[in-house]
């Protein structure tokens, strides 16, 4: 799994501290904020992080350059303005094929990575956000779910509010949501994307977490960090975070085959039509996009991409084994525009 760490904001609340340097290069006892998360992620064995940088961004290129004394490899992704919290990710949509976990870099953290995965993957959720009950939710987004823990609304820093589980700013991404969602310039997860996922009834879980957490978003919030870090506070619940956790074996073992499919615009529905019918679909109207589920545990994802014919995912345990499922879907579909 990779990670991308949001670190392009200016962080204007905690100023003087952000004046000279990005709002997670401020220190907590001599150590930069985002060196934690880094820490954190290595733990987990996610070494392949992208970073956005904006603001002040040759403070964190000069401190960490490209990860290795940090024992990661670090990506920058540079925003000429700032893009919010997702416009920056979406301009790696490329680079990311697989689910990947996103994080704030002024978040000050031990969350139990492992356990948000599982949750993810058990969900076969598009988005994952993490949540974590608080005394004042002012600040932050409310989150609301039903039974099963979908998001069924979110309230972006409310007057007032019914409810204390917010937004901690960490989630768990399908890339799907690059091609179901495509963006560009500016887009923020609370105030463009929710919005969307919520009307479109997609399936985004909410993983609430007792793990320390602390946005470090103001003076006060940077002076509690220190504190529970000199009192033991951050330590004592998070003893997993001094050896390095593996994830179990049926994570690891999944890997992620893309393929683009070209198709001409009139020979889709065609197309459409026989997908569905595979799939055993009885409605009217075909599906745009087709789930085929393999014994072994597998899926195949066929999805209709406006402009460029069809994407197909294929996650199996074996890389080989993905990349033949998404090459024989990706014949049949060639095969039945000849017939």
């Amino acid at each position: 799994m990779k990670a991308v760490i949001l670190a392009g904001g200016e962080g204007k609340r905690l100023r003087p501290y952000t004046l000279s340097i990005a709002k997670p290069m401020v220190p907590i006892l001599n150590k930069p904020i985002m060196e934690y998360s880094i820490n954190l992620l290595k733990s987990y064995g996610i070494k392949d992080i992208f970073v956005t940088t904006c603001y002040k961004r040759e403070s964190i290129k000069k401190y960490f350059r490209n990860g290795n004394n940090f024992g990661v490899n670090i990506t920058y992704l540079d925003e000429k303005e700032p893009l919010g919290t997702a416009g920056g990710i979406f301009l790696a949509k490329g680079l990311l094929n697989e689910p990947f976990i996103v994080l704030s870099g002024d978040t000050f953290t031990n969350i139990d990575i492992d356990k948000v995965i599982k949750f993810h993957l058990k969900r076969q959720s598009l988005l994952t956000l993490v949540s974590k009950e608080v005394e004042n939710p002012k600040q932050f987004g409310v989150c609301f779910t039903d039974y099963n823990r979908k998001l069924i609304d979110f309230v972006e820093k409310p007057e007032r509010w019914i409810g204390n589980e917010i937004n901690t700013g960490i989630y768990i991404v399908d890339p799907l949501l690059f091609h179901k969602y495509p963006s560009e310039g500016v887009v923020d997860f609370s105030k463009d994307l929710f919005p969307q996922l919520i009307e479109n009834n997609e399936n985004v879980y909410v993983f609430k977490t007792d793990a320390y957490w602390r946005d470090i978003g103001n003076p006060d919030q940077y002076k509690k960090a220190r504190e529970d870090l000199l009192k033991g506070r951050y330590d004592s619940v998070n003893k997993q975070f001094t050896k390095r956790y593996e994830l179990e074996k049926e994570l690891l073992n999944k890997f992620i085959t893309r393929l683009q499919v070209a198709c001409p615009h009139q020979l889709k529905p065609h197309i459409l039509a026989k997908l569905n019918e595979a799939e055993g679909n009885q409605s009217p109207t075909p599906l745009e996009e087709v789930r085929i589920n393999h014994y072994n545990g597998g899926w195949t994802k066929i999805i209709n991409d406006p402009e460029h014919g069809f994407i197909i995912y294929s996650r199996a345990e074996r890389r080989n084994l993905s990349k033949e499922l998404a090459q024989y879907y990706g014949k049949k579909i060639k095969k039945w525009q000849k017939v």
